[in-house]
């Protein structure tokens, strides 16, 4: 069982994460100023430029809504514990990536590695 103190840490260090994450998303979605006559090539690497940023949008969303998940864990009791078995993910694990949902597969115990 997580600690109360790990538990307020890992919410902080969430909470900081969300905001830097939100920020991101913002900053991202804020429409580019057009140029008056673009050439050909400006407008080849725009288009490949909006490829990467709506990648980059879809990672940061997934990741808000890992961390937005893991916050309501914390709320409802069920923080630490796996959401695809009810094992406890390693305080390590937590503490590398506060939003972890599961054991990572090489940490099970059940492996029989």
């Amino acid at each position: 069982m997580l600690s109360a103190e790990l538990i307020a840490q890992m919410k902080e260090a969430l909470l900081a994460e969300r905001a830097e994450v939100e920020a991101d998303i913002r900053e991202m979605s804020m429409p580019e100023i057009g140029l008056d006559n673009p050439e050909l090539d400006d407008i080849a690497q725009d288009a490949v430029d909006d490829i990467l940023q709506g990648s980059s949008l879809a990672v940061l969303n997934n990741l808000l809504l890992k961390i937005n998940n893991a916050l309501s864990r914390i709320e409802d009791g069920t923080y630490g514990v796996a959401i695809d078995g009810g094992e406890a993910i390693p305080e390590e694990v937590l503490r590398k990536e506060p939003w972890a949902e599961k054991v990572p597969p090489i940490m099970h115990k059940s492996c029989n590695c």
